[in-house]
């Protein structure tokens, strides 16, 4: 522990140390500029005086030539505040656009930091709890229920490691712009069901409901809407209780489609509704298992079949997760 501390705060220092120069940078811009005026402005002074001072008393055009020596001095000083307050604005707008970037790409890598930290612990979780089962049921002469249920964790993991594996695959496919739909005629009653079922296969214990309505065909990218689906099934297994009910359900309205997971969980807190799709974000809960992509890349999935998703408050609690898709997308 003390040594991650000790860690912790060297890592700390190098950034502390950047906003320390960055502010003290921007201090002496600013500085400089207050002084470059002042100096400006004094040696307008000094330049008008000494005009004056120049001008003889007795000269036929003397009042005339005193207010255009005057005049030319509130020009000059007129100019130089014009110029000052322009400098000023353009720094301090060049300031806070740099000081953005730096929060923007200080934030993303703290993001990316805890992404491979909770990756690590994803990829590795697996593994070991199929290497666990393969090696006792290897080794130990198992019941057929011992070694059904052992068979059903493996499978269990397996799916989970597929799962992880198809939402790295697609992230990788949107960083690099190469990601492009498969557009087939899908049947999404039966999609929605066919994952349904396979949750209740893995979740035996959990209370998984399905409410479709038959036949609705659409166009669409199969294996991208089975993520989806897939992700908002297992966020909702995720932050509900083991006796809470997660119901699917899939239904026409007019010139729409809509696809909902509710569960009775917790909940999403308030602050939290509008950065929940967002990539890495995990929220309070970053104490359940996950890597903070499941949300963002379902968003990504229906936004490239033209739809929409919402979360909403499911009442008494927990959430309601709704996918809306045109209708005219129908066939």
């Amino acid at each position: 522990m003390p040594y991650l501390i000790l860690k912790n705060k060297y890592k700390v220092r190098p950034l502390r140390i950047i906003f320390i120069f960055y502010w003290f940078l921007l201090a002496y811009i600013l500085a400089a500029l207050i002084f470059w005026f002042i100096d400006l402005n004094e040696q307008n002074k000094e330049l008008t005086q000494l005009r004056l001072n120049a001008v003889n008393v007795h000269d036929t055009y003397y009042i005339q030539k005193i207010n255009r020596i005057e005049n030319e001095e509130k020009r000059k000083t007129a100019q130089y505040i014009g110029e000052g307050v322009t400098f000023l604005l353009m720094i301090i707008a060049g300031a806070v656009y740099v000081f953005r970037i730096i929060k923007r790409q200080l934030v993303q890598s703290e993001q990316q930091k805890n992404f491979m930290m909770a990756i690590s612990h994803e990829l590795k979780t697996p593994i070991a709890v199929t290497k666990l089962n393969l090696e006792t049921m290897q080794i130990r002469k198992l019941e057929f229920g011992q070694q059904q249920k052992l068979i059903r964790s493996t499978i269990q993991e397996a799916n989970r490691l597929n799962t992880l594996c198809n939402n790295m695959l697609f992230m990788s496919q949107l960083d690099s712009e190469g990601s492009s739909l498969t557009n087939e005629k899908i049947d999404l009653s039966t999609l929605a069901i066919d994952c349904a079922e396979d949750f209740i296969l893995r979740f035996p214990e959990r209370k998984i409901e399905i409410d479709v309505e038959n036949d609705i065909i659409f166009t669409g990218d199969k294996l991208l809407l089975q993520l989806a689906i897939n992700n908002l099934l297992d966020n909702a297994i995720k932050y509900s209780g083991k006796e809470d009910v997660v119901l699917i359900k899939v239904f026409k309205e007019p010139k729409k489609i809509k696809l909902q997971v509710i569960d009775q969980g917790s909940g999403v807190e308030p602050a939290e509704k509008e950065r929940i799709f967002e990539k890495y974000f995990r929220g309070a809960s970053k104490q359940t298992k996950g890597t903070g992509l499941g949300l963002y890349l379902t968003r990504e999935i229906v936004k490239q079949h033209r739809g929409s998703i919402s979360m909403k408050n499911n009442k008494p609690r927990g959430s309601i997760f709704e996918i809306q898709i045109r209708s005219s997308k129908n066939i």
